[in-house]
């Protein structure tokens, strides 16, 4: 076991690197997914709309990037909706000939800045990170960009509007209010008015007559 070693030892000093068969080597496996880990973590992003601004100061420039542009997004398959030219930004700045001396000369600088916008539509997140990295990574000197994305994620729950659930609430009542047993209860409440108002006419009635025997003998004498 020794003499493997030692080799090993000589070979890295003299800068030969030793291969090993593959048969004989021992890989560990590093990282184990599962398809349920997948499918609930590494969900893909959506994207409605991603909006690319590019400025600068040469024309010739920015014309050529744009046709860079729009072949990289053709052979992606990326879909461009808009590319249109903002009103370019003019700054002039008036200062002297000179910092000590020649205070009455000055010299005129003016700096402009043009702009071009692209968009771009329907995109998944691993689409949208790739293209933008490949058009970043070749994107000429004197060029800025700024890259503006419109996710779509899921509503919260908490957020709904309260108009679904007072819905909800509305038909469960009109469902208890419809069913055959309301109706049973109201037609035995019914019922049992009617049946308290009738002992009530009946001694009423029981009253008048005694009263009117008692004044008939009264008549006769």
């Amino acid at each position: 076991m020794a003499a493997p070693l030692v080799i090993d030892a000589a070979l890295s000093k003299m800068g030969i690197l030793r291969l090993v068969p593959h048969h004989m080597s021992k890989v560990t496996p590093v990282f184990s997914f599962c398809k349920q880990g997948l499918s609930t973590e590494n969900q893909d992003e959506l994207y409605r709309q991603i909006t690319v601004e590019v400025k600068g100061h040469n024309p010739a420039v920015l014309n050529s990037y744009q046709k860079f542009t729009m072949m990289a997004a053709e052979e992606l398959g990326v879909n461009i909706t808009k590319i249109f030219e903002p009103p370019r930004v003019i700054t002039r700045m008036s200062l002297m000939k000179s910092v000590f001396v020649h205070k009455k000369h000055f010299h005129q600088y003016e700096m402009r800045t043009l702009y071009r916008v692209f968009e771009f539509k329907n995109l998944t997140g691993s689409t949208a990170s790739m293209f933008l990295e490949y058009i970043q990574r070749n994107m000429p000197e004197g060029v800025a960009m700024k890259v503006t994305k419109h996710q779509l994620e899921r509503f919260p729950e908490h957020l709904k509007h309260p108009s679904k659930l007072r819905d909800k609430t509305e038909e469960s009542l009109s469902n208890s209010l419809e069913s055959p047993d309301s109706s049973s209860l109201g037609s035995n409440s019914e019922s049992g008015s009617m049946q308290s108002i009738k002992p009530s006419s009946s001694l009423s009635s029981a009253h008048i007559s005694s009263k009117s025997s008692k004044t008939t003998p009264l008549d006769v004498k």
